[in-house]
């Protein structure tokens, strides 16, 4: 029997390559490397719903497909628009982990703040 590497006390039950946890130190730890990253809001709701106390984001921010409904054109358009004209960065917004929409992966979204909604809108309206 293993015995967690951080507490020493209990049992492990998960490993990693130098280390072996038990399962509150596996928690503890999984939640702070999760703290590390920038969850979409959907995520954080369902960590909030399983009893997670996670702070949430105060600053509105936007999918490309919200700001896609609202100007009347595809997101990939808006993707394709923020990519050419280098929206994708701090001052325009933030990158999220996210589930993809059709499989069980993690992958990595751009959200956009107003001012990025504002830009790619601006953008997309002298365009048409």
């Amino acid at each position: 029997m293993t015995t967690c590497s951080r507490c020493q006390k209990a049992r492990a039950i998960s490993y990693t390559t130098f280390e072996a946890y038990c399962e509150t130190c596996s928690l503890d730890v999984a939640l702070t490397l999760l703290s590390a990253y920038r969850l979409s809001d959907k995520a954080i709701a369902a960590l909030v719903t399983a009893g997670w106390d996670i702070p949430i984001t105060t600053v509105q921010h936007y999918t490309a497909t919200d700001i896609a409904l609202e100007l009347g054109v595809s997101a990939q358009k808006v993707g394709k628009t923020a990519n050419a004209h280098g929206i994708k960065c701090e001052k325009y917004g933030e990158w999220r982990l996210d589930q993809a929409a059709n499989s069980r992966k993690q992958i990595e979204t751009f959200h956009y703040n107003d001012q990025g909604k504002r830009t790619i809108a601006k953008i997309i309206r002298g365009n048409d």
